[in-house]
C-alpha cells in the first residue's frame, strides 16, 4: 500500500514539471521565434493525461485494498473486544454499566476505522508523502525557494504540539461525558415502562438534555482551540505563498530563473501547503479518535481474573459430593467478609436449601460454585477436584440456574429454551417445555415456538418467563440445579405451576434452593 501511494504521489509531482517545460517552450517560441512547438505541446498533453490517469487508477486500487485491510482490522478488533467483554470477571460486569460499555465498544471500533482509513490512509499518509516529495523536488530545483517554503514549518509544528496536548485532555473529558449520556439513555430505555408508570418522561428528557449539553460544552472548548490551530496554518500558508511570489519574481527579473520555473515554484508551494492544510484538519480528528480508541483498549487491557490454568482438565459429571473447605470470600480487600469459614460437604443427588435475609451471602455462595469468583481462602471441590484445576466450560456445563428474574433474549421462544443447548432439536425443546408446564401457553402465542418474546421477554408474563427458564434448565439436563428464589415474585397460581414443574426437575439432581424463608 505504501508503494502505491508513493508511486501515485510521484506522478502527481511530475505534472508541474511538465507544465514548466511547456511554458518555457512557449516563451522561447514567442520571444525568439522558430518552428511551432507542436511536438512539445502533444508531449506535454500526453504526459499530463497519462500521469493523471495512472495516478487515479493507482489511487482506486489503493483505496480498495486499504478499505479491505482496515475493515478486516476493525472487525477483528470488535470481535476481540466483545470476546474479552464476555470473558471478564463477574465483578467487572457488576461495576460497569452495560450501556456505557457497549457505547465504548461501538465508538472505539468506529474510531479505529476512522484513524486507519480516513486519517492515516487518506489524510495523513498521502499528504506527508506529497510534502516530502515536494521538499525534495524544490531542494533539487532551488534550495533558496525550498528554504522559504519550509522555514515556517517548525513554528507551526511547535504551536500544533502545544495546542494538541491541551485539546487531548479536553477530548478525554468529553468522551467520558458522552459515554455517560449513552449509559443514561440505555438505562432509561431499559426501564421505559417504569418511566411511564411514574410519569417521568419530562424529567428524563430534561436529564438527557442536561447531560448532552454538558458534553457538548466540553467538546466546543476543544473545537475553539482547533480553530486557532487552523487559523495559524492558514496564516503560514499565505506568508509562504507571498514569499515565493516575491523571491521567485526577483529570480525571474534577475534572469536566474525562467517564467516556467516561477510557475513551477508556485505550483509546488501550493502542493506543499495543501497537505499541510489537510494535516491541520486531520490532527483534531486524530486526537479525538485516539481518545475514543483508548477507552476501547481499557476493556482489552482489563485483566482476566478467572481463567483456566494451563493443563486444566475437564470435570467429569458429579458423582459423589460437593465440598466447601474452609471458604472465605469478600468483594474487595477492605470490605467485610461476605462468607466466613464455610466448611460443609453436600452429597450428590440431595437438595439443599440456602435460607437467609438479603445480603447474608446466599448468592455469593452460588457464584463461588459457578466460579464467577475464586475464594480468597480455602477451596471448593467437586468429587475431590478443586474448581481452579478444571476447565470453566466443563464445570458450568453441569450446572443450570433458574434465577428470580429469568433473562430472555429478544429471540424466539424455541431459541430461548435451547440457549444452553443451541443445537437441540424441536422434539427435545418441546418435551422440555411440556415438563415445565409451558407448552400450553406457548401454543396460544401468535407463532407458537417461533414467537419473538421481545426485549428481555417483555411480551411474556412473569410466570411465563419463569417456566421458559425452567424448560431451559430441563433441556440442559444438569447434574447441579440452582433455583434462585424462582417463585418469590409470582402470584399464587403461577407459584403453584412453578413448584409443580420444579418438583420434577430436581429429581435425581444435586439441587440448591435459595429463599428468604422456607
Amino acid at each position: 500500500l505504501l508503494a502505491l501511494v508513493a508511486f501515485g504521489t510521484g506522478l502527481d509531482i511530475a505534472v508541474p514539471f511538465i507544465s514548466q517545460r511547456l511554458i518555457d517552450t512557449f516563451i522561447t517560441f514567442f520571444t525568439a521565434g522558430g518552428p511551432v512547438p507542436i511536438s512539445t505541446m502533444l508531449f506535454a498533453a500526453a504526459g499530463i493525461f497519462s500521469a493523471t490517469l495512472v495516478s487515479r487508477i493507482v489511487s482506486s486500487v489503493y483505496n480498495y485494498h486499504l478499505f479491505k485491510t482496515v475493515t478486516k482490522t476493525e472487525d477483528a478488533l470488535r470481535h476481540r473486544a466483545f470476546e474479552k467483554y464476555l470473558t471478564l470477571h463477574a465483578l467487572f460486569h457488576h461495576e460497569s454499566p452495560s450501556g456505557q460499555i457497549i457505547g465504548r465498544l461501538e465508538r472505539g471500533a468506529s474510531s479505529v476505522y476512522a484513524i486507519l482509513y480516513d486519517i492515516f490512509g487518506h489524510n495523513l499518509l498521502s499528504p506527508l508523502l506529497t510534502f516530502v516529495g515536494v521538499l525534495i523536488a524544490l531542494a533539487v530545483k532551488s534550495p533558496l525557494i525550498a528554504l522559504v517554503v519550509f522555514l515556517p514549518l517548525p513554528v507551526y509544528l511547535l504551536a500544533s504540539k502545544r495546542l494538541s496536548n491541551r485539546i487531548y485532555k479536553i477530548e478525554k473529558k468529553s468522551n467520558r461525558q458522552f459515554e455517560a449520556v449513552m449509559k443514561e439513555s440505555y438505562d432509561v430505555a431499559s426501564n421505559v415502562h417504569t418511566v411511564k408508570k411514574f410519569s417521568q418522561e419530562s424529567a428524563e428528557i430534561q436529564q438527557q438534555r442536561q447531560l448532552q449539553s454538558r458534553a457538548r460544552s466540553t467538546q466546543y472548548r476543544a473545537e475553539r482551540l482547533w480553530g486557532v490551530l487552523q487559523g495559524s496554518q492558514t496564516a503560514i500558508a499565505v506568508i509562504g505563498r507571498i514569499s515565493v511570489i516575491l523571491i521567485g519574481g526577483f529570480l525571474v527579473i534577475s534572469g536566474r530563473s525562467t517564467v516556467g520555473e516561477f510557475v513551477l515554484f508556485l505550483m509546488l508551494q501550493g502542493m506543499a501547503y495543501q497537505p499541510l492544510g489537510q494535516i491541520a484538519y486531520t490532527f483534531p480528528r486524530l486526537r479525538r479518535n485516539i481518545t475514543r480508541a483508548e477507552r476501547l483498549y481499557t476493556i482489552l487491557d482489563e485483566p482476566i481474573r478467572i481463567f483456566d490454568k494451563p493443563g486444566a482438565q475437564a470435570l467429569l459429571p458429579l458423582a459423589r459430593e460437593i465440598t466447601f473447605r474452609h471458604v472465605w470470600f469478600r468483594y474487595a480487600s477492605k470490605r467485610m467478609w461476605a462468607l466466613k469459614d464455610i466448611d460443609l460437604t453436600i452429597p450428590a443427588n440431595t437438595t439443599v436449601a440456602l435460607v437467609g435475609r438479603s445480603g447474608s451471602g446466599k448468592t455469593t455462595f452460588i457464584n463461588l460454585l459457578l466460579r464467577s469468583f475464586d475464594p480468597d481462602r480455602g477451596a471448593i471441590l467437586i468429587d475431590g477436584n478443586d474448581l481452579r484445576d478444571v476447565t470453566q466450560k466443563s464445570l458450568r456445563r453441569q450446572i443450570a440456574v433458574v434465577p428470580q428474574e429469568v433473562d430472555l433474549f429478544s429471540r424466539t421462544i424455541a431459541q430461548n429454551i435451547a440457549y444452553g443447548r443451541r443445537h437441540a432439536s424441536r422434539k427435545y425443546v418441546e418435551r422440555a417445555a411440556r415438563m415445565a408446564l409451558a407448552h400450553d401457553f406457548i401454543m396460544r402465542t401468535e407463532k407458537g415456538y417461533r414467537t419473538m418474546v421481545g426485549e428481555r421477554g417483555i411480551k411474556l408474563s412473569g410466570g411465563e418467563r419463569q417456566r421458559i427458564g425452567i424448560a431451559r434448565a430441563i433441556l440442559r439436563d444438569p447434574r447441579i440445579l440452582i433455583l434462585d428464589e424462582a417463585t418469590s415474585h409470582l402470584d399464587t397460581e403461577s407459584e403453584r405451576l412453578i413448584q409443580k414443574a420444579t418438583g420434577a426437575l430436581i429429581e435425581d439432581r444435586t439441587s440448591f434452593i435459595i429463599a428468604h424463608r422456607l
